[in-house]
Formats: structure tokens, sequence, C-alpha cells
């Protein structure tokens, strides 16, 4: 009789844990699409309460192969979307069960900016799913969730929380290079814009200029320098290109830098299109448009790439100087940054390890954010497969807006081909959700 008592004892204990366990780990699950380029993205996410990360369960990608057309042509993104989308989502949702009878709680899709037809895909399915599901719906803007995705844990920075609020991120891609001031969610000032081509443009541009192939030609260009020997990149490195009194007579300034430039202008801007243009008239004026040979090559491609980051290190360095703290350098600062303490980068080129050494190193941010000798300004770099485009950042972006801004957005919304960061609530389409909605969809 004892022996059964503690049996049944224990018994209980073990079903009142399980049940704890269960109301502790209740959770909801959202969808999320992404397809504002070319790539054709799906990924599940949970969430689990409303002061940790969702946590991701599984994403899907497909990428349009641009590398035999030289870049991304947007009727040929839009019937690859067109033909993918679809099929990948049914079987993204037959995988994980998705259906009518066991819906997600909530669908998250981009809905801008990027090319309209390849957005308008994929926001058309969501739209559909919503519908038949009768599950709410966030139309996400593309670059917030490039910068709220460094908030999921990162197995390349394990030991780094997630940036809090005010910080500064770079957001550098294909197609936007920006230095964003953030003090909330939806508070967003857009510090430094690019006044011709974004900085992934200008890379994939360059390569192809130097005889590189790939569909990715950013990154087959950092590979190709990185396969150089150490003691090749210390002898280019050596080389001074400030003028054309070296062994190649090839020159690259940096933009904003000649004497007619102010110091510290009103307006800061990145540009990068004079970088192509630099190689290009160098091959027509020295080399009578001669085909490089495999030195110069490597000097160009080694000296470009350190020169187009060197430049967005420079214009950074510059705001830092005019939204600081005054110092003894530059005493009209406005204190613009006071209470910085991280920085984000992200986008498909913060994936450049060379981008992400130099941002770590090269920055003059201890006088201007009034840092301590003990203090550091921490520098937050999503992992890898998270730089590039994907659902995963749309899903975390979606997730934020409906649960702290308590909004959705409405059926009749169309894909925004530019939306400034700074106006993420100043587009039509927000419904404000009730307290009762919430709950019924986030489950805690």
């Amino acid at each position: 009789m004892i022996r059964l008592g503690i049996r049944r004892r224990t018994n209980i204990r073990q079903v009142n844990n399980f049940i704890t366990s269960r109301i502790i780990t209740r959770g909801y699950k959202v969808l999320a699409l992404e397809s504002s380029c070319d790539d054709s993205c799906v990924a599940l996410l949970e969430k689990f309460s409303p002061d940790e990360p969702p946590r991701v369960i599984d994403q899907v990608k497909r990428t349009l192969n641009s590398a035999d057309v030289g870049g991304i042509l947007p009727t040929a993104a839009y019937d690859f979307h067109l033909s993918t989308v679809g099929p990948l989502v049914s079987e993204f949702c037959k995988k994980h069960n998705l259906n009518a009878q066991n819906p997600p709680s909530l669908i998250c899709v981009t809905r801008g900016p990027g090319m309209t037809g390849s957005l308008t895909t994929s926001t058309q399915l969501a739209k559909g799913l919503s519908i038949a599901w009768n599950v709410p719906i966030v139309g996400v803007h593309h670059m917030l969730g490039h910068l709220l995705v460094s908030q999921l844990p990162k197995k390349e920075q394990p030991n780094i929380s997630a940036p809090k609020f005010p910080f500064i991120s770079l957001l550098c891609s294909g197609g936007h290079t920006l230095l964003i001031h953030s003090k909330s969610l939806i508070e967003h000032e857009i510090i430094i814009d690019v006044n011709d081509i974004a900085v992934g443009d200008s890379l994939d541009k360059c390569a192809r200029e130097l005889g590189l192939y790939g569909n990715m030609l950013g990154k087959e260009l950092e590979a190709y320098i990185d396969n150089f020997p150490s003691e090749l990149k210390q002898e280019l490195e050596a080389v001074n290109v400030d003028t054309r009194f070296n062994p190649y007579k090839f020159k690259l300034k940096l933009p904003f830098k000649s004497p007619s430039f102010s110091r510290i202008p009103k307006t800061i801007q990145f540009s990068f299109a004079q970088f192509l243009s630099n190689i290009q008239s160098y091959r027509k004026f020295e080399l009578n448009y001669e085909p490089f040979n495999e030195k110069t090559n490597q000097m160009i491609a080694y000296k470009t790439q350190e020169g187009i980051f060197d430049h967005i290190i420079d214009r950074i360095n510059v705001a830092l100087y005019k939204h600081g703290i005054p110092t003894s350098n530059y005493r009209r600062a406005d204190n613009k940054f006071i209470g910085v303490k991280d920085f984000v980068c992200s986008g498909g080129v913060a994936a450049n390890k060379r981008l992400r050494e130099k941002l770590s190193k090269d920055l003059n941010y201890r006088e201007s954010l009034g840092l301590q000798d003990d203090e550091a300004l921490t520098f937050h770099f999503p992992d890898l497969s998270l730089c590039t485009d994907n659902a995963i950042m749309i899903g975390v972006a979606g997730i934020e807006i409906f649960e702290k801004l308590k909004v959705k957005t409405d059926l009749n919304f169309t894909p925004i081909r530019k939306w400034p960061m700074d106006q993420i609530l100043n587009v039509d389409g927000w419904i404000k959700v009730d307290d009762e909605e919430i709950k019924r969809v986030c489950k805690y």
C-alpha cells in the first residue's frame, strides 16, 4: 500500500509538471513571405513570450539565376516569382501541416520597398491565405526587417544580447545604403542616404567589369580577394593610389574628399557610382581598352573593395562627429547620438567579413559618443544566412509591429516601391487591433 501511494503521488507530480510546462511553452506560429527582389522566401516562426525573440522553425529560399544576363531584370524576376512562390509556399505548408484546420496565427509579408512586380506575387498570395485561413496579415517594411533581425540570437556572436534603443544601423544591400538612427520601433531618422547607386550594386558592377562571374558578384569579389596570398595583400596594401605615381598608374580618390567639399556637410551622403567609372576610365585612358593582366586585375579588385568600404567608414565617422557630443575637434556637434551603445550592420553586404572588420576597427566612436575607457560600442552582425534577403526577418518585424504597435494591414493594401524608413506608419492600409484580437493571436 505504501508503495502504491508513492507511485500515485509521483504520477500526480509528473502530470502537474507536464501541465505547467505546456502552459509555460504555449505560443503562436507566424508564416512570413519575402519577394522584394530576386529571392522567393518563406519562413515559419514561433513566439512563446512577449519578452523573448521568436524561435525559427524553418525557412526556404529560391533565388533567380541572373548571372548570364548581367543583373536582375524586373520582368524576369516577376516571372520567376510567379512560377516559384506558389509551389514553394504550398510545399512548405504541407511539410509543417499548415492548413485551414491548423493555420498559423499571423501572416507577415514584405510590402516594400522593392520591385513592384516581385512584391505583388507574395502580397497577393498572402492576402489569399489571410482570407482562406481567417488570420490577420501585416505588410512589413523590408529594411525594418533587416534592422530588427539583429534581435535574434546570433550563432556567430553568442554572448551578445539584442541591441537596445537608441542605436545606429548601417543597412547595406544591393538596393539600399543607409545609416539610420533608431529611437524606437517606429522612430527612425535617416542620417546618411545614398545619392546614386547602393553599395551592393556598386560592388556587383565593379566585379563584373573585372571579369568575375556569378549570381552574387559582390560575394564573388570578396572570395576572389580572400584567395590572394597574404604576401600579395601586403604588397597591394602598400600601393599608394592617392596619385598616379605608382607602378600601375591607378588613382582612386574617395568621394567628397576634395578641398571643395566641407568636412562636416549639411547633408551627409554616400556615393558609389564613381568606383565603377574609375575602373572604366582607367581602362580607357591608361590601357586604351586593353584587358587587364592578372596582377593589375588583382590590384584593382583589392583597392576598389578597400576604397568602397573606406568611403563608408569615412562618412559614418563624419556623422559621429556631427551628431555625437561636442568635442575638442568639433564643438558644434548636436548630441543626437547621446545614449547610443549599439551599432547594427545588416543587409547583403553586411556578410562581407572585411567590412565587418573595418567597422569594428576604424570607427572613431569613443569620443563622439562619450564612452569611458571601460566602455565600447557593441557591434551586432546578423548570422551570414540572415544578412541577405530572407523571410525570417520579415516575420520578426511583423511580430514586433503586431504586438507592440497593435496594428495589422487591411486587404486593400498595395506594394510600395519606395518607402522611406522614417515614414513606416505614414502609409495607407494600417488598422488598429484591439486587445481581444491581440490575445486571440498571441495566446500567451
